[in-house]
């Protein structure tokens, strides 16, 4: 969920988790690491660096290994394209709804809106996850060929709002206003 890939490198193809964040968002980050620390049953290599952008800030680059990603792997990318099953979205819980709304999620108004790269079908899998894992509900948008948002009424914003607010780091409190 949000802004992290999971992807084979190297020549053995391990998997690998990427996160990469603006500088201005180091600390969020950190967050994100030490959260994955806690979860996480066995020890994480973690590997740090920066990614030079061609704008002011640059960008900080997070990764990580561990043999227990090749589950990670198993889940997020069946058939090694990337598809965000019922099965990852119920694993994922508070952490995964919340990384969704900080790397995706935007109020306009007073109503929410989540955008990504989704399929059709990854949308509505999101949709039956919010309505009927966190009772959250939201409709889907679409144009004339695809489904391209999903849409939270007033009362379903504050709910997820009210969800979310105790896992948000407090550097991304910014995105509940």
């Amino acid at each position: 969920m949000g802004k992290g890939k999971v992807a084979l490198k190297g020549k053995n193809k391990r998997p690998w988790l990427e996160i990469s964040r603006s500088e201005v968002d180091k600390t969020y980050l950190n967050h994100q690491l030490r959260t994955l620390r806690k979860l996480h049953v066995t020890p994480l290599e973690v590997f740090w660096d920066r990614l030079a952008t061609d704008t002011y800030y640059d960008k900080e680059r997070l990764r990580l290994h561990s043999d227990h990603l090749w589950r990670v792997y198993e889940i997020l990318y069946p058939q090694d394209t990337s598809y965000l099953s019922n099965q990852a979205l119920q694993l994922s819980g508070i952490h995964g709804l919340t990384s969704l709304w900080i790397d995706q999620g935007r109020i306009i108004g007073r109503k929410g809106s989540i955008k990504g790269r989704y399929s059709d079908q990854e949308y509505e899998n999101l949709s039956q996850w919010l309505q009927d894992y966190w009772n959250i509900k939201c409709h889907l948008r679409q144009n004339q060929s695809a489904i391209f948002q999903l849409s939270l009424n007033r009362e379903a914003l504050e709910t997820l709002i009210d969800t979310i607010t105790p896992a948000v780091h407090h550097a991304m409190k910014k995105k509940l206003r």
